[in-house]
């Protein structure tokens, strides 16, 4: 059973209409780890979707938080720590601020994956007084709030806590204001040095009073957490395990929306993060892959299949080894298509990572990458001709041109460097033969005299161990000479399914 089937089972038994929320913090490069919440939750709200139910699915972008920490590259906006992240300006000059320089392509990447919540920001859920009815209940009920939260809390709460940070109308800071009392809905506050993950961001020394119906201010985390789902009335919300460990976040949040806010929790999706080439996913360090840079390199629906794997596992996107993950999703699509056995779970996670109306395919993303080279002009019509060589047939050429152009930038800029070749002249081949033993000379004849035979690769491969068998000479010598005199390298593609992909006669004059 797909974990979908397991959500919509608990889902159906509440509810008739259901709201997903996802977001994504703004305080940097929004990355494919960003992205999983967003993509896991639109897995739901299609599994939802064809039962007939009525699903909103939306997208907060968590703007309001404060620019705690520089991501790498960004080192001049080092004096706007401290401030919300909504109101320091794009790095770059094209947008109007910070937030809609990194949310504007995050939600178009997120359209070419199929996925398009309803999205909303932040700040302007404060700003334009959407929270309001929330933020009193929080203030009316902030000894009851303070009780749940030292539950959770090494060192407690004072009893008088009020859960409001203000936006210093002196310096534009929200990390170094701290609440002094409140009046209905005022709240004195003074501006003061503040020591954050990014360093320490000196106060202005302000005081002042902040207006909570104006918005300029939010309600701690955890709250505003639990604010957001009775405001939405929200019933599902993908979440990493960081924030659903013991004491962690949602557990805190949940007890708030129950007790204070009278709204029943949502039922959480609960998902280990992502490494990416083996280490954690970070803006600081600069260790990020986008959306759109997989787009680059790779279709939107290997990452949605790979992301609807089993949740609870953490899982590395090596970039190295894409053409693993989509071999997997190919014997998926087998499956799907019934042209071998497979798992109705596996069938569900291919359907459910489908843009359109899914459409065959099953050439290997390696033998695509080898193609690029050797038909550099990518014309189709030649592509075709030599997957036809290797009996490759009935494929979709729209898919297959698509595969062809990212296996090919995936292998310039994270390949393995025997996969990438260019085909010798015969002048530079001839230099390298009088290097070769004859016994290697004789075994590339051999083959030579065999090529017009129909081949199938692993056919070809087996007959190659043969030849080097039957001459005695050790089979690593006979490949060597193989891509030594096609590429100039000892190592190079898979040589059988290399050789099928070369013209017949060619491979003919140059072996022999």
């Amino acid at each position: 059973m797909h974990w979908t089937n397991d959500i919509l089972k608990k889902l159906l038994r509440g509810k008739k209409e259901h709201v997903i929320e996802t977001g994504t913090s703004i305080s940097g490069i929004p990355h494919v780890g960003n992205a999983s919440d967003v993509i896991r939750g639109d897995a739901v709200r299609k599994a939802l979707e064809e039962k007939g139910i009525d699903v909103r699915f939306i997208w907060i972008s968590d703007d309001s938080d404060p620019f705690r920490k520089i991501p790498k590259g960004m080192e001049a906006l080092r004096d706007y720590l401290g401030y919300p992240v909504h109101d320091i300006p794009d790095p770059e000059g094209c947008h109007e601020n910070f937030v809609e320089h990194f949310v504007e392509p995050f939600l178009s990447d997120l359209r070419e994956f199929g996925v398009k919540p309803e999205p909303f920001s932040g700040t302007e859920l404060y700003r334009t007084g959407a929270l309001y009815p929330e933020i009193k209940t929080a203030l009316d009920n902030s000894e009851k709030i303070v009780k749940i939260l030292n539950k959770f809390r090494r060192d407690p709460l004072p009893k008088n806590f009020i859960p409001w940070s203000s936006i210093c109308e002196n310096c534009g800071r929200i990390s170094t204001t701290k609440a002094l009392g409140r009046e209905g809905d005022i709240i004195g506050y003074e501006c003061e040095d503040r020591e954050i993950s990014g360093g320490r961001v000196k106060g202005c020394g302000f005081k002042g009073e902040n207006d909570v119906r104006k918005g300029y201010g939010k309600l701690p985390w955890r709250i505003e957490w639990a604010a957001r789902w009775h405001h939405f009335q929200v019933t599902c919300e993908p979440l990493g395990k960081e924030h659903a460990s013991a004491g962690g976040s949602f557990w805190t949040s949940r007890i708030i929306s129950k007790e204070i806010f009278n709204w029943e929790p949502p039922l959480p999706v609960i998902y280990e993060f992502f490494t990416l080439n083996g280490e954690k996913i970070s803006s600081s360090k600069g260790n990020v892959i986008t959306l759109r840079d997989w787009l680059k390199i790779c279709e939107p629906e290997v990452l949605k299949f790979f992301m609807y794997k089993r949740l609870q596992k953490q899982r590395d996107i090596n970039l190295r080894a894409i053409p693993n993950l989509v071999d997997e999703y190919d014997e998926a699509e087998k499956a799907y298509f019934n042209l071998m056995e497979g798992t109705d779970e596996t069938k569900r996670k291919y359907e459910l990572a489908q843009l359109n109306e899914p459409r065959l395919l099953q050439i290997p993303f390696t033998l695509c990458a080898v193609l690029a080279q050797v038909v550099p002009d990518l014309d189709m019509k030649e592509i075709e001709k030599r997957l036809e060589w290797h009996g490759y047939k009935n494929f979709d050429l729209k898919r297959l041109e698509k595969r062809i152009k990212l296996a090919r930038d995936w292998n310039e800029n994270h390949g393995p460097e025997y996969l990438r070749f260019k085909i010798l002249t015969d002048s530079e081949a001839s230099e390298i033969k009088r290097n070769l033993n004859k016994k290697q000379i004789t075994a590339l004849e051999k083959i030579a005299d065999e090529l017009d035979k129909e081949w199938k690769p692993e056919e070809l491969h087996k007959r190659i161990y043969e030849i080097s068998r039957e001459i005695n000479l050790e089979p690593p010598r006979l490949f060597d000479a193989i891509y030594l005199v096609l590429i100039g390298k000892k190592k190079g593609p898979k040589a059988a399914s290399f050789i099928l992909t070369l013209d017949k006669d060619f491979v003919r004059d140059r072996f022999k």
